[in-house]
């Protein structure tokens, strides 16, 4: 990836991509090296490339020859880590970024990856599905303070009301 540090010039999309999309690619994808690179530069395109290899079983040497000749930048804020020119065996794919917004980004980089998303497994259907009984109790939860507070605050006022009208003083309710 590669975008400005700021919104300007389209790349809003592309930095909450990075923000809310990239972190779950690189989670369930650990072996796949993902580079970003950042840069002061609004007016140049946000882009990605995606390297796809184009034969699907390298041979023991080729791989080992391949480690090698691919030595992975790291990813870099100050506009160091440009895209690398795809090897022999890889095809580049460059999705422009620009004035997309970032689910708009991900469906495209689905569909040309060809990637499948993750269903999830019943445990965490069932801890999604507490998380949602638990948001709907705390909004009970929260109304029912809302109104205990209330109550309190209303008790206080009435007593201040009746101390100033030459209720009790208060020295005596001391």
């Amino acid at each position: 990836m590669d975008f400005a540090f700021k919104i300007n010039g389209g790349h809003m999309g592309a930095r909450k991509f990075w923000r809310e999309y990239l972190p779950r690619l690189k989670y369930h994808n650990p072996s796949i090296p993902m580079i970003v690179n950042r840069h002061g530069q609004s007016q140049t395109p946000p882009t990605m490339t995606v390297y796809l290899r184009t034969n699907s079983q390298p041979t023991s040497t080729d791989s080992s020859a391949a480690a090698e000749s691919h030595a992975q930048p790291s990813s870099s804020r100050t506009n160091l880590s440009k895209a690398q020119p795809p090897s022999p065996d890889e095809r580049a794919v460059n999705i422009d970024m620009k004035d997309k917004h970032s689910s708009d980004i991900l469906e495209f980089f689905m569909a040309e990856t060809r990637a499948k998303a993750l269903q999830p497994t019943k445990e965490e259907i069932a801890e999604m599905q507490g998380l949602e009984a638990m948001k709907k109790q705390a909004v009970v939860d929260r109304e029912r303070v809302r109104q205990l507070r209330a109550e309190k605050k209303e008790e206080e006022d009435m007593l201040r009301r009746a101390r100033a009208a030459g209720g009790m003083g208060e020295q005596e309710a001391a």
